[in-house]
């Protein structure tokens, strides 16, 4: 909104750029007949301004784009590829199509996907958020029957969810090593303000908490997902001198198994053994973690129940035009293989809890 209180429009950010309507419409809307560099002139304008699209308009003419917009982070991961991946065949079918963009964790990154989506008003919108943070969320008032928000639940926002309780997984990743004898492990997760991060974490605390294990807040890192941040996490920690890592610990958990594939890499590099000097446990079973040397324990993300559950309410609201809200509540489950065994220095391991009632918190 302006000083007068007036909604910014397309004709005010061409007045406040001195260009034409048109340059505007075209750069919003991604006309490939304007170039890269107005585009970007242009996009942040209107972000400055707070330009909103009228999303709401196409419903009320009761036109159709027959396009889905995917807004994910770290699009890279191969779980979230194979949903995206499952949505786009299935609903090319009924002829949409089904456009993704990265937000790579960053809240600045993620505005400007929402902004851009709006600006070529979709017909639905699938939403990872970037971070707890409501003020990008509030950019999709009016589209909540056409929204799905993947990951944590947001019980202030009347959408469809889809919610992995990551803090299940977390909880279970810990009892694997906990009860295995290990005392100190080593967290590598995605920053805290991505909200299922933070659940992983707390989960993680619960199972500490039930074992009676002093949890040590310094054996927290966050880094964002690659195998190159996990590796270049676990070398910084790396004492050359002293020929051990400068945190004690026996055991890694990490957020994903991208970050693990990392920690394996710099055990191999100085010299240490998986399972036999640090056992690792990780987070989404990708097809390759069976294949690593040796076989990664790790924590299943539904990754299949997650794409049929996008399917169920994209073809719920788009096809059969119904007007009810889903909420899907997926849990992980453990998948153990050969990275995980008992440290040497412990004489026994503890009894596994019974995890199977526990809820997220």
């Amino acid at each position: 909104m302006n000083a007068e209180n007036k909604p910014v429009t397309i004709k005010s950010i061409a007045k406040e750029l001195g260009v034409s309507f048109s340059t505007v419409s075209k750069a919003l809307n991604g006309n490939p007949a304007i170039r890269e560099e107005t585009r970007k002139m242009v996009t942040a304008k209107a972000q400055e301004m707070g330009y909103r699209p009228n999303s709401l308009a196409k419903g009320l003419r009761g036109d159709s784009t027959k396009t889905i917009a995917v807004i994910f982070n770290d699009i890279e991961n191969p779980s979230l590829t194979f949903i995206f991946r499952n949505i786009s065949i299935h609903m090319a079918r009924y002829g949409y199509t089904t456009m993704i963009f990265d937000s790579q964790f960053q809240e600045q990154t993620e505005r400007a996907n929402i902004l851009t989506v709006l600006s070529r008003q979709p017909d639905f919108i699938i939403l990872e958020p970037a971070s707890g943070n409501m003020e990008n969320l509030n950019l999709l008032k009016g589209m909540e029957r056409k929204l799905i928000l993947q990951g944590a639940r947001y019980e202030s926002v009347s959408c469809h969810h889809i919610h992995v309780d990551y803090f299940q997984g977390g909880y279970l990743s810990a009892c694997e090593l906990l009860s295995k004898g290990h005392r100190d492990c080593l967290i590598l997760t995605e920053p805290l303000s991505f909200p299922i991060s933070t659940q992983f974490v707390l989960g993680i605390r619960k199972a500490y908490d039930e074992y009676q294990i002093p949890f040590h807040e310094d054996h927290i890192v966050t880094t964002y997902s690659s195998i190159q941040n996990g590796f270049r996490i676990m070398q910084e920690l790396w004492d050359e001198e002293q020929k051990k890592y400068r945190l004690s610990f026996t055991g890694v958990l990490t957020f994903n198994d991208t970050l693990a594939y990392g920690v394996y890499k710099s055990a191999a590099q100085n010299g240490l053994r998986i399972p036999e000097d640090i056992s690792v446990i990780g987070f989404d079973n990708n097809p390759v973690s069976a294949f690593s040397d040796p076989p990664l324990t790790t924590i299943h993300l539904p990754k299949e129940k997650m794409a049929e559950s996008c399917i169920s309410i994209l073809n719920s609201v788009l096809i059969e035009n119904r007007q009810d809200i889903c909420v899907f509540t997926l849990v992980p489950n453990l998948v153990s293989r050969s990275s995980v065994r008992t440290p040497q220095n412990e004489k026994a391991a503890l009894p596994l809890y019974n995890s199977q009632n526990l809820k997220g918190e």
